[in-house]
């Protein structure tokens, strides 16, 4: 007998490196997922620029313009000399009422789906009377007549229909684009205040298209906000979750509630920057429009596993060659091998076209059939390749457990690593390493 037959040392360090070279294919695939996940996000971006990106609504805000006087640069003692620069304030509503009613649908571009929605937008509340002493103490006028209240949006691509906006009991034309600073998106109607204006209501009704996600600013001194859509996979997200929400096979809908005491941004800002509209935006709060199934996220998980599946997978076999008395060339182990890792690649592209779960199964006999047949010849016992086959589908029903669970995850896999670890040194026990492979004398 040649020496790699009778030394277990020798077999054990070419099934380790035959492990760890496996690992390059394994690298490849994951990498391969990720260049897939990126075609399919670059897919919804292109349809997201015809039909609507993601949305986030903030507004209506109320902008007014004011000039101040500060003291000229190296006079800063001499009271007579000042310069006077133009600036804006930024006033939210006391309280704002947001209701969405959506509809969606599922459309694709190549093989590729992504979740669209349209519906109408109805925003109201009201804003509480100007006073001058809002403003700074070195204001030296305010032009009230130059009032404006805007909208911002994230993209405009998705307004649509008609816009009806009611400002104190009138109805005001709104106009292309916000003309405010750091809010570059959005809509505007020209409003003329006076220091006699009382509490203003307002009310806006227009239709929205929008992909993936819908967003809302609590700029609200009292802000809430309802959606309902008929979309059953929904992700609740942003700043604060919502306070009441129902899900059916039907759709969702859920009612979101908050004070400005859970923001870090005042009611009155009277000097915007940019990192005071990230403030706005970081604060808002909705719902991504999940699919049901992320498959390469869950096939990206299951390569994570690969390692640990052929690690169990070669030692199952050298158990074999143990107690049946037929040792394994490497390049039989080899094939093995490549017949698990061809699973990844199967349920990969079989995914793309009729869903994971198929796709998985159909991967998974598949493997399963191709290596219980081959393990049957080269084992040269029907019955073990019978029994291989039961370990493959135990095996791969196991691995979609934990992609199916993946907050017990963690728990599933250690008790089920703990009771392979116990199970093969039970049937070793009794083994005498040190006598393996020698021929009886």
């Amino acid at each position: 007998m040649s020496k790699f037959q009778t030394s277990i040392n020798i077999r054990l360090m070419i099934l380790g490196g035959m492990i760890l070279a496996f690992l390059i294919p394994l690298l490849m695939i994951s990498s391969l997922i990720e260049e897939r996940s990126i075609s399919r996000n670059a897919a919804a971006d292109e349809m997201g620029d015809k039909w609507g990106k993601s949305q986030i609504i903030a507004g209506p805000i109320l902008q007014i313009p004011y000039n101040m006087r500060i003291p000229k640069s190296g006079s800063a003692n001499s009271k007579d000399k000042w310069d006077y620069v133009t600036e804006y304030a930024y006033i939210l509503p006391e309280d704002i009422y947001y209701d969405a009613n959506l509809k969606t649908e599922l459309r694709k571009r190549s093989i590729y789906e992504t979740p669209l929605y349209a519906g109408q937008i109805k925003i109201s509340g009201k804003f509480r009377a100007i006073d001058t002493s809002d403003f700074p103490s070195e204001t030296t006028y305010i032009y009230f007549e130059d009032a404006k209240v805007f909208l911002s949006l994230s993209d405009m691509q998705g307004l649509g229909g008609e816009m009806k906006f009611n400002w104190g009991g009138k109805n005001k034309n709104l106009l292309p684009g916000t003309r405010a600073s750091y809010f570059p998106n959005g809509l505007h109607a020209l409003v003329s205040l006076n220091t006699d204006s009382g509490e203003t209501n307002f009310n806006l009704v227009f239709d929205l298209k929008g992909s993936s996600s819908l967003y809302f600013s609590p700029i609200g001194k009292n802000s809430k906000f309802t959606m309902t859509a008929d979309w059953k996979d929904p992700s609740f997200a942003g700043n604060i979750l919502p306070k009441e929400r129902s899900i059916t096979e039907e759709g969702f809908s859920a009612v979101w509630e908050s004070s400005y005491f859970a923001r870090s941004y005042p009611q009155h800002i009277m000097n915007m920057d940019e990192s005071m509209s990230q403030l706005i935006f970081s604060s808002s709060s909705g719902v991504d429009l999940v699919l049901a199934v992320d498959y390469y996220h869950k096939i990206q998980r299951a390569t994570k596993y690969g390692l640990l599946i052929l690690v169990t997978s070669f030692a199952i076999f050298f158990l074999m060659e143990i107690f049946g008395g037929v040792i394994l060339h490497p390049i039989q182990y080899l094939l093995i091998g490549s017949a698990m890792i061809l699973f990844y690649i199967l349920n990969l592209s079989l995914s793309e076209h009729i869903g994971f779960l198929p796709a998985y199964t159909v991967a998974s006999l598949a493997v399963t059939g191709l290596i219980g047949y081959y393990a049957a010849s080269v084992l040269k016992n029907q019955k073990k390749g019978m029994m291989t086959s039961i370990y493959y589908l135990i095996l791969y029903t196991f691995l979609y457990i934990i992609l199916a669970s993946e907050e017990q995850a963690l728990l599933l896999g250690s008790c089920a690593l703990f009771a392979a670890l116990a199970a093969i040194m039970h049937f070793t026990r009794k083994i005498d390493w040190y006598q393996f492979g020698k021929e009886t004398q």
